[in-house]
């Protein structure tokens, strides 16, 4: 069982080797919308060591649910248009769309912070689906059914790291609050 999990992470290295383009702006749109949490880690007072720490695995976390997605479309383009399955390759193509989650820390700012996400996720969507029809010449509608299930699955696993993170800071910040004012 050890042996076999060894050559799944080597394996796993590998083709992160072999997507260093995709991955390193996969990696980044992870760190920029995690870096959308800095508020609320400031807030609860966490020591500079634990924010990065937070910061690190949020990104970690965001890149794979990104990198998930990427793989559902490279699936549904091959059961769909017939397309061979190259991971590595379709990735680094698909990981160029990823570009304007690299501004999702701009999500950060009140008032406007669920307008500006929502308009970076649609603007990565509509880039991939772009980018599906320069590199495969497939028809945009068809494009349309080939890159939504994996963008659905990524929004889900990013809404649920979101959700969980600022339920868990928000609790922690009400207590300390209401710790600070009650006799």
């Amino acid at each position: 069982m050890a042996d076999q999990l060894l050559a799944s992470l080597q394996s796993m290295g590998q083709l992160l080797l072999a997507m260093d383009t995709g991955v390193g702006l996969l990696i980044g749109v992870g760190l920029s919308m995690s870096a959308s949490h800095l508020f609320a880690l400031l807030a609860n007072r966490l020591t500079p060591k634990q924010i990065v720490l937070h910061m690190i695995v949020d990104a970690l976390v965001l890149s794979l649910a990104f990198l998930l997605g990427i793989l559902c479309h490279s699936l549904m383009l091959m059961l769909l248009e017939g397309v061979p399955l190259q991971p590595i390759t379709f990735a680094n193509h698909m990981g160029a769309a990823m570009w304007p989650g690299l501004f999702y820390v701009l999500a950060a700012a009140p008032y406007v912070s669920d307008l500006i996400a929502v308009t970076l996720l649609a603007w990565i969507h509509l880039n991939v689906m772009l980018l599906l029809q320069a590199v495969y010449n497939i028809p945009l509608e068809t494009s349309l059914v080939v890159a939504l299930p994996g963008f659905v699955l990524a929004l889900l696993l990013v809404g649920l790291l979101f959700a969980q993170r600022w339920r868990t800071s928000y609790t922690m910040l009400a207590t300390e609050v209401s710790a600070l004012t009650s006799p």
